[in-house]
């Protein structure tokens, strides 16, 4: 657990408002840097935008749930339940992946005439 020193006997215990303030404006910024990289298309921008949100919601999780205040087995479970998401989404790309998928039925080939009156 983290422990903070008061310099008042009003202020609350836990994080301070500036630190709040503080990951609001970067969580606008990295907002504001997802909109603009949507407008601009270029190779690797997946790989861009999902760096960016994990961020956000790296951000939000360690700062706005108070997971900073938590104890190891709090910050282990969270890391745990983001795993089991990541593997559950590894297989369902690994699955459609390695899917196959079968040509349409043939149709069958015109008659020369030899049948038909």
């Amino acid at each position: 657990m983290v422990s903070r020193t008061h310099t008042s006997p009003e202020e609350p215990e836990g994080i301070p408002l500036r630190t709040y303030a503080g990951t609001y404006v970067v969580l606008l910024v990295l907002a504001t840097l997802s909109l603009l990289l949507s407008r601009i298309h270029f190779t690797g921008g997946l790989a861009v935008a999902l760096v960016i949100a994990s961020s956000k919601a790296i951000a939000v999780l360690w700062f706005f749930m108070h997971l900073v205040e938590q104890s190891s087995s709090s910050r282990f479970a969270v890391v745990i339940a983001v795993s089991l998401m990541a593997i559950l989404a590894g297989l369902t790309l690994v699955d459609v992946a390695t899917r196959h998928t079968f040509p349409q039925k043939a149709e069958p080939m015109p008659s020369s005439g030899f049948y038909q009156r």
